[in-house]
């Protein structure tokens, strides 16, 4: 049986028909440095580029670690519901998709700088936020459908992250050498996985995210929205990599994107900005709540930031994160 994940992006192309009839590769390489898929730019003989994105049986920055490769599909089906939608028109045009390959085709937006700069001790432009804002909002307006409850159940996808956000970050057992990272962060670390009440509060939180899916009243997430989830070209700001999404809370993408403010150092005026401009109704106690987890899980967990921080910083961070989730924050 062919093995399609050895095909080259080429061959991918070939066998949907993807290629204009007599136009051929001429070049082919790494798009972005992105952790769950293959991202090829795929440049051809007529002068155009394209993105091809592949799901592969794994995680592609981590091999040893399997991913559901149907996250492809899941893929798809969000750019079909955000077609035609304030939230599409700031996300690259999706151009096709192919189940046998896992591959999703999408237009190139060209060499855009992502918003991974931001841990890099630099400021996060004002105009950026808005854009991020406006895009989340806009996405999480789209009317629900009993069809989109259906596409957008990711349990496979959800499964996989509900390990890194939640359980290895507070397993004692689960062998992650902190100190290699930050000299005394392992006694930090074994702390927080001491604390019966964050570890209880964690958990709640880790239910209303891998559990029932029948959630009345939510919204369409994109599930992972984090600086390394946009890109910034000439043509503007747009938000990419929605194999994360699901239909959950609004204070889950908000509450993300509030997390990492706060672990690259931005101004506490953004986060402000953040929910002001985003402009719909939120929980404060769950959006704390999903604040601290995920400054937690990028501390001691496996999904590490590039932050240039030291031990008494992330103890901060650790604390603050401790208070939100508690909702002892001032």
């Amino acid at each position: 049986m062919l093995d399609h994940s050895t095909l080259s992006a080429e061959e991918v192309l070939q066998n949907k028909n993807w290629l204009p009839t007599g136009t051929r590769v001429t070049r082919t390489e790494i798009a972005g440095a992105g952790n769950m898929n293959l991202v090829e730019r795929v440049q051809l003989d007529n002068g155009a580029s394209l993105i091809l994105k592949r799901a592969r049986a794994w995680v592609e920055k981590y091999p040893d670690i399997p991913a559901p490769i149907e996250r492809a599909g899941v893929e798809a089906a969000f750019y079909r519901s955000v077609r035609g939608t304030r939230a599409g028109k700031a996300m690259p045009d999706h151009l096709g998709y192919d189940e046998r390959d896992a591959a999703n085709l999408l237009q190139d937006l060209g060499k855009g700088t992502d918003g991974m700069f931001v841990y890099d001790s630099a400021d996060l432009p004002l105009d950026h936020l808005g854009a991020v804002a406006n895009w989340t909002a806009a996405l999480h307006a789209i009317p629900v459908t009993d069809e989109m409850h259906k596409q957008f159940q990711n349990k496979a996808m959800r499964a996989l992250n509900a390990l890194h956000i939640f359980d290895f970050p507070l397993d004692p057992e689960n062998e992650f050498d902190l100190d290699q990272l930050t000299p005394g962060l392992q006694a930090l670390g074994d702390r927080l996985k001491s604390d019966v009440a964050f570890v209880s509060a964690v958990r709640q939180v880790e239910t209303l995210y891998a559990g029932d899916d029948s959630r009345a009243g939510g919204v369409l997430l994109h599930g992972d929205l984090y600086p390394g989830s946009w890109l910034t070209t000439e043509d503007g700001l747009f938000v990419i990599d929605p194999e994360f999404c699901w239909i959950g809370p609004a204070e889950w993408d908000i509450g993300v994107l509030l997390a990492h403010l706060r672990l690259s150092d931005q101004s506490p005026d953004l986060s402000t900005a953040l929910v002001e401009q985003y402009g719909r109704p939120l929980d404060r106690h769950l959006l704390d709540q999903i604040t601290g987890i995920e400054i937690m899980r990028r501390i001691i967990g496996v999904a590490q930031l590039p932050l240039e921080i030291n031990l008494a910083r992330k103890a901060t961070l650790l604390d603050e994160a401790r208070d939100l989730v508690l909702g002892q924050t001032a």
